[in-house]
């Protein structure tokens, strides 16, 4: 895309996007947003915790910087970015966590991962409560 240019989302009565050109366009970039360790990190627990917040306002300007939206969706986008993070970071425990000894995951940090959140995100899971 040219700098600058966005990609508008119409959307239906129930407040979500209807074209599908441009949803698949949304949600993708959507995943994109939420496995970015600058804007969505994984060593929180829960998307709901307030230490979120200041990065979901970040997430949602990434994605208007990209997407021309009625501000009506946010919640929308909001939710749909706390899925594909939770997603994520499921599918991070499904491919690294396993019988290993926590060292050695805690060493092989996963391709787009930053290296701390990978050490919080894996110390998390070694918890008993986990």
């Amino acid at each position: 895309m040219p700098p600058g240019a966005r990609i508008h989302i119409e959307v239906n009565e129930n407040n979500i996007p209807c074209n599908i050109t441009e949803s698949i366009l949304l949600g993708s970039y959507l995943g994109v947003v939420a496995r970015d360790p600058m804007l969505a990190p994984i060593a929180f627990l829960d998307w709901r915790n307030k230490g979120m917040e200041p990065f979901k306002k970040k997430m949602l300007a990434e994605v208007g910087s990209k997407f021309e939206f009625p501000g009506h969706i946010r919640h929308w986008i909001l939710q749909s970015l706390g899925v594909k993070w939770r997603n994520y970071k499921t599918t991070l425990k499904a491919e690294h966590w396993d019988s290993r000894p926590i060292e050695e995951i805690l060493e092989t940090v996963p391709a787009g991962v930053d290296q701390t959140q990978w050490y919080q995100l894996v110390n998390q899971w070694s918890k008993p409560e986990d």
